[in-house]
């Protein structure tokens, strides 16, 4: 099971963008279970969301061979993260199968405060401690599927390679909280295909877009 810090005090900075009453820009959130592929649905979906800029998250988990230092992730120390902590400049950190993860307050504040769109590709108590945050949020939770999610979920991590038996273990018993928290999202999408789970994604968000811009507008007649 992980090990969720919700409780964590705002930022600051978060307060005070919130204080303000500032125009946001929509933050779009997209979790799920490990080995769902979040992260590749994502890719196949942002050129038709071209408003919408990926928060980069902190992990202290070694990088894989195909990641990309600032694309995929920050890889930082254990002491750095220690010190983004401290110094409040995460929005939110969870310890997921023994390694932490993270959203620095700077890849999301800057951009949502200029009125401009930010996505976060994150676990599931990320995503439900960003929403704690931001209210307005857009979450999105990508399941597997079939009928037996966590035989797809542990086919889809042996596929992966690099996980022993007893860390395959601890990611399945993690998943199976994952999936009970899905009715706390706005939406939820079977990801059958890469590219049609990437067709809905861009669906729903551009529909939410155009309905939240009207009921602006109306809310200013």
């Amino acid at each position: 099971m992980t090990t969720s810090q919700a409780s964590a005090p705002v930022a600051p900075a978060v307060t005070q963008a919130l204080d303000e009453n500032a125009p946001l820009g929509l933050l779009l959130v997209v979790s799920g279970p490990s080995g769902v592929g979040k992260d590749t649905v994502w890719q196949a979906a942002k050129a038709g969301l071209p408003t919408f800029a990926k928060a980069i998250p902190c992990t202290t988990r070694p990088r894989r061979p195909h990641e990309k230092e600032g694309v995929h992730y920050y890889f930082v120390s254990d002491e750095e993260f220690d010190r983004l902590i401290r110094d409040d400049e995460m929005l939110e950190w969870a310890r997921v199968h023994e390694n932490r993860y993270g959203v620095p307050v700077s890849s999301v504040i800057d951009r949502l405060v200029e009125g401009r769109d930010v996505i976060c590709v994150i676990d599931v108590q990320g995503a439900l401690r960003m929403r704690s945050l931001f209210p307005n949020s857009l979450l999105i939770f990508l399941k597997p599927p079939g009928e037996n999610h966590e035989e797809e979920l542990k086919r889809r991590m042996e596929r992966r390679g690099a996980t022993d038996e007893a860390e395959l273990e601890r990611r399945l018993r993690t998943a199976v909280w994952e999936l009970s928290q899905m009715p706390l999202y706005d939406y939820q999408i079977v990801n059958d295909s890469v590219e049609h789970a990437a067709a809905q994604l861009q669906e729903i968000v551009l529909r939410e877009k155009t309905r939240r811009e009207r009921a602006r507008q109306d809310g200013e007649e």
